[in-house]
């Protein structure tokens, strides 16, 4: 039966347990630590039985290890998993040293790290192209950076760039017109780099840049994300002006979107990646299989009518609730149409009765933040971009994955302009940058 996990569930555990083993598999595997792995099958195998979930791979990979399922008691259970957010937000376990932050004071730049540094884990040097008055400063640290490449535009030098530059070296770039003079210091977990001019930093607005391709290694903070391209084959979605149809665009904003998200560091997937039928269940399915940190859905609106083709317009991001307004109903049942027809009102509501209240909540807090990034990057090359909101609406692809997840009306193939722009590769373009943009504030707000 369909998401029949959501009901079987008879007991005090709920999916945030199961989830913080998640998590705490995939940092195993990202540390090698094998040790851990075998805590977080342990703890994979019993919370999924008290969840109905299936657990034979996990007993496979815990055989393979050369270990036997050893009995977790429910208290025990219970224990572990409370504490486990925390012991992951905190790197209790981690060797490795990670920059928490970054800030500016009186011409100096602070970076501050997890834990204390020592000297022979920075190399400076200089670089200069003097033909281009191009002076840059480099400095190389053993660390992690757990975020994607960020550029920042001072006063006291053109340019400070931040990014990682290999798995387990940070590199901090100042570039100028003129020579750079500065002195560092190292005070504990402390690097203090002074900078020898008179003008002060006091604020340091992020550039949203265009920046060259770079193999950015998150660490173990590296997240997982399925993309799912809506409709297909059989499937075409709504068809709109000239006949344009929502499963060609949406597969074009996709596929973009995946060199995008691959391009800042992060494990893809799409769920379709060309023109044939994937099931609600199949995706839903994919991306629990993948153990995806965020799952999202791209799809197209389309007015009920051609009296209103030209007024319906706009981009809106959808989160996963019972719906409140009949307008979501409605964008929800035009979704929902391709192969759950026959679930019962009843079925439905039932569904709907055990969403997970923490993972609304996330995914509420993922649509926010790429719905402002996507509004962001394409009002910045178009005009008239209309914002349609964040909604909440029942989904039915929402429903049974175990992540925060959302789906982006990406605009109205039935509007003439819409169409137009949806079929644009540069608008495909953008709105996949927008999006990426959304889940690294997502992931910068919520490690």
């Amino acid at each position: 039966m369909l998401f029949s996990f959501l009901i079987a569930n008879d007991s005090t555990i709920d999916f945030k347990e199961y989830n913080s083993y998640k998590t705490l598999y995939i940092r195993s595997i990202l540390e090698s630590n094998p040790k851990l792995k075998i805590e977080a099958l342990n703890g994979l195998i019993e919370s999924s039985k008290k969840l109905g979930l299936d657990y034979k791979e996990y007993e496979d990979e815990l055989r393979k290890l050369g270990k036997s399922f050893s009995k977790i008691t429910k208290k025990n259970l219970k224990s572990n998993s409370k504490n486990l957010k925390k012991d992951i937000s905190s790197n209790t376990h981690s060797k490795r040293v990670v920059l928490k932050s970054l800030s500016l004071k009186n011409g100096s730049i602070t970076l501050q790290f997890n834990k204390p540094l020592k000297k022979d884990d920075i190399k400076n040097f200089s670089l200069s192209y003097k033909k281009k008055s191009i002076y840059k400063k480099i400095f190389d640290i053993k660390s992690i950076w757990p975020y994607a490449y960020r550029e920042y535009r001072l006063k006291s030098v053109k340019k400070l760039k931040i990014a990682q530059f290999k798995k387990n070296i940070l590199r901090v770039v100042l570039e100028d017109s003129k020579p750079i003079k500065l002195n560092y210091s190292i005070d504990k977990n402390l690097l203090k780099i002074y900078l020898n001019s008179h003008k002060t930093d006091k604020k340091v607005p992020l550039i949203t840049t265009k920046s060259k391709k770079s193999n950015i290694y998150l660490n173990r903070y590296k997240k997982i994300i399925v993309i799912d391209p809506g409709h297909g084959g059989k499937d075409t979605g709504a068809i709109g002006y000239k006949r344009k149809r929502e499963k060609n665009a949406v597969l074009a904003i996709a596929k973009k979107l995946y060199k995008e998200l691959k391009r800042r560091g992060y494990i893809v997937y799409l769920t379709r990646n060309g023109d044939y039928f994937v099931t609600l269940r199949d995706r839903t399915k994919f991306a629990n299989k993948k153990m995806a940190n965020l799952f999202i859905s791209i799809h197209a609106n389309a007015a009920p009518n051609k009296s209103r083709y030209l007024s319906m317009k706009g981009v809106e991001t959808f989160f996963l609730s019972p719906a409140r307004s009949d307008r979501a109903k409605r964008v929800a049942a035009l979704e929902n149409k391709a192969d759950l027809s026959s679930m019962s009102y009843y079925s439905k509501q039932s569904f709907l009765d055990f969403l997970n209240r923490e993972k609304i909540i996330e995914s509420n807090k993922l649509a926010i933040d790429v719905h402002k990034e996507v509004l962001y990057n394409l009002r910045k090359h178009f005009r008239g971009v209309k914002d349609g909101g964040v909604r909440e609406a029942p989904f039915w692809v929402l429903v049974g994955t175990q992540m925060p997840s959302i789906l982006i009306e990406t605009g109205y193939i039935t509007n003439p302009t819409e169409a137009k722009r949806l079929s644009n590769p540069y608008y495909q373009k953008l709105l996949a940058k927008g999006i990426a943009d959304g889940v690294d504030s997502y992931f910068a707000k919520n490690l």
